[in-house]
């Protein structure tokens, strides 16, 4: 299957490409920070860049920004279709955060859920989900983040205590069919993975 990755800002993408699709093309150099990118949407909320390392190409491109991973999670309770999301700034959300150094993907997903949470029970790892990418500023700096994801199976209560200062502002179980019709209500980068891999 051809590789491809949506690159989120706002309401827009940019996608890196393996085979052609009826987007414009990028035009021009690699932007120097996140303001120059965002100008480039006035005609277009979505451009292509297209080439035979997609991942590559995406690195290039965005070379002048800061990187950063975080690792976050899909938490289904054990046989049940309740799976665990947060409202956060607004927004249906999965709990994420940076991955520490030395850490590995999965620890961090894990660690952030049971910060973010408040679960205590025991997580097993049903499978890895695809990554999602977007660029934002923060404090002046433009930042190209990876998330990493992960669809992840919980044993234990389902008692929930949510992580204040990190603005959360609930945390709660909600049935598949019950967070596929509010989608709408998440980031579109989460909203693109989710609706890919479900």
């Amino acid at each position: 299957m051809a590789q491809k990755y949506k690159v989120f800002l706002e309401a827009n993408y940019i996608l890196f490409t393996e085979l052609p699709s009826d987007l414009p093309n990028w035009q021009g150099f690699s932007p120097f920070n996140y303001d120059e990118l965002l100008s480039k949407f006035e005609k277009s909320t979505a451009y292509q860049v297209v080439g035979a390392d997609p991942k590559a190409l995406m690195a290039t491109f965005f070379k002048h920004f800061k990187h950063l991973q975080t690792a976050g999670a899909l938490v289904q309770q054990d046989d049940s279709d309740a799976y665990l999301w947060m409202q956060r700034l607004g927004h249906l959300d999965l709990p994420k955060g940076k991955i520490e150094k030395g850490e590995e993907k999965l620890e961090a997903a894990i660690r952030e859920v049971r910060e973010e949470t408040g679960l205590s029970g025991a997580f097993s790892l049903k499978r890895v989900l695809p990554e999602s990418f977007h660029v934002y500023t923060f404090k002046g700096k433009s930042v190209f983040k990876t998330n990493y994801w992960f669809h992840l199976n919980y044993n234990g209560s389902s008692d929930t205590l949510p992580q204040t200062e990190e603005a959360i502002e609930a945390v709660f179980w909600l049935q598949q069919k019950q967070w596929q019709v509010r989608l709408n209500e998440t980031y579109l980068g989460l909203r693109d993975l989710l609706e890919t891999a479900f």
